[in-house]
């Protein structure tokens, strides 16, 4: 299942820079402290675009595991503990041939909450600027191992600063940067906390409390066939485990999908299938939400996300949720064979809140902020969205709304679709994505299968609601 946080480029590279150990933090090598389950440099790697991966600094016990898993290559300065300058000159000596018109990304291996999206979105004004394109951080300081260049300015830059006698020792980056003209560099603003680095005690902990879970979204077709379907399930759950996710979505109706006998498939494979999730949970280490469908009555179902924990995890209770808002829309009446759900249910995972939707849900707003005042930092939205003119477009519109509505993220799970699907049941368009609270589109997929990947920025959510508190601005409007 390709995913779209790693887009693979043949004009992009990265050279991380991780040597040397932290004088304020006793001694320890800050790219090797752990942040939300895995280590600093891990984090960075996640976040670099595929291409060469060259980090500069010891391989210690984990190199070998980081290359295997984001093909890393790891390389010394020479001398040792000669200064960042110095690492960085290595790390361009050290990269393969490379193609006309390569950008570098230069990052250091202490910004654990980098996003994929932000270093694409560096790289691509760096190439179409022809300029180095540097991060700011919240408080508007440059970020100097944050940044993106053009690999011929790069080498360039590196050749004027260098000591008569050869070799970059003991020289800062500041001393590069400073050979820029006004018109070769300019700045992105981070958002949240994407802009932190680790130096210090304080540093360290703040970065602790804004890294909230690595959530996947896991865009699947979902087959008439329960087996192909739960075989599937755990290709989907695998995946999102082996790229550290702490809990992966699954989209609405992945038992059967809409069209097919939802009463029969809740009374035959609903058990199994809820089986199968929990072990999936257990086996992988992760929380799963999926979409079933449970007896209801009258002959009827719930629309029902269930959420299973790993077998014994502190406060891994399954929980459930029943779709509340039921799709009689379009010439669509959801209500003929489903019952509808009354209760918002929220789930604690990471020191992140996460609130459940479901697909039609989507269109009424107050539901998104009743679970943001609950606390909700984003809401977990399985979607079968149903294909027709102008659906697209709404979908896109909807997300970013209640994202707006709520200062939530709104993480949405879309199935991919048949191609050759022609019937009227809802059968999904792709489209999954990852609005941020302000609205933006961070990441969206097309309608093939895949998967999405997402490190919840807690900073973020706290500056949005900051920066738009209509949370705290509702007031009770006069009934006609």
């Amino acid at each position: 299942m390709p995913s779209q946080e790693h887009e693979t480029t043949a004009t992009t590279t990265a050279i991380i820079l991780a040597g040397g150990a932290a004088s304020r933090l006793g001694g320890t090598d800050k790219t090797r402290l752990r942040i939300a389950g895995a280590t600093a440099l891990e984090r960075v790697l996640r976040a670099a675009p595929e291409g060469q991966r060259i980090v500069v600094g010891p391989d210690r016990d984990d190199g070998a595991a980081l290359s295997a898993r984001h093909g890393a290559r790891f390389v010394l300065e020479d001398p040792p503990r000669s200064g960042p300058l110095a690492a960085l000159a290595r790390g361009v000596s050290a990269l393969d041939e490379a193609a006309p018109g390569t950008t570098v990304l230069v990052l250091g291996g202490d910004m654990p909450l980098l996003r994929s999206e932000t270093l694409a979105g560096l790289a691509a004004t760096s190439r179409s600027e022809q300029a180095v394109t540097a991060l700011a951080a919240a408080d508007g300081r440059v970020q100097f191992l944050c940044a993106a260049w053009p690999l011929e300015r790069l080498r360039h830059a590196l050749a004027e600063v260098e000591h008569s006698g050869g070799g970059w020792a003991d020289l800062s980056l500041r001393r590069l940067y400073g050979r820029l003209g006004e018109d070769e560099m300019v700045t992105r603003r981070a958002s949240g906390a994407e802009g932190a680095d680790i130096d210090t005690p304080e540093a360290l902990e703040d970065v602790r409390r804004s890294a909230g879970p690595r959530i996947a979204l896991a865009q699947i077709e979902v087959s008439e066939d329960y087996e192909v379907t739960a075989e599937t399930v755990r290709r989907a759950v695998a995946e999102a485990a082996g790229a550290g996710a702490h809990l992966v979505v699954l989209p609405e109706a992945t038992l059967t999908p809409f069209g097919t006998d939802l009463r029969a498939a809740a009374e035959t494979h609903h058990p199994d299938f809820a089986r199968l999730i929990q072990e999936l949970a257990t086996r992988h280490d992760l929380v799963v939400v999926a979409g079933s469908f449970t007896p209801a009555d009258a002959g009827r179902v719930h629309n029902t996300l269930i959420v299973r924990a790993p077998e014994g995890a502190p406060g891994g209770e399954a929980l459930e949720y029943r779709k509340i808002h039921l799709f009689d829309a379009y010439g669509t009446r959801e209500s003929d064979t489903v019952a509808p759900g009354d209760q918002l249910v929220t789930l604690e995972l990471g020191g992140a809140r996460l609130g459940l939707a479901t697909c039609y849900d989507v269109r009424f707003p107050e539901q998104f902020t009743a679970l943001a005042r609950r606390g909700a930092h984003a809401v977990l939205l399985p979607l079968a969205w149903a294909d027709g003119p102008t659906k697209s477009e709404q979908l896109r519109l909807l997300l970013q709304a209640r994202a707006l509505d709520s200062t939530t993220v709104v993480l949405a799970a879309d199935q991919a679709p048949p191609p050759e699907h022609r019937g009227r049941a809802p059968r999904g368009i792709g489209q999954s994505s990852v609005i941020g609270p302000l609205g933006q589109i961070r990441q969206e997929l097309g309608r093939e299968p895949g998967m999405l990947l997402l490190d919840l920025d807690l900073a973020e959510l706290e500056a949005a609601r900051e920066a738009l508190p209509v949370l705290t601005h509702t007031v009770a409007l006069p009934e006609e």
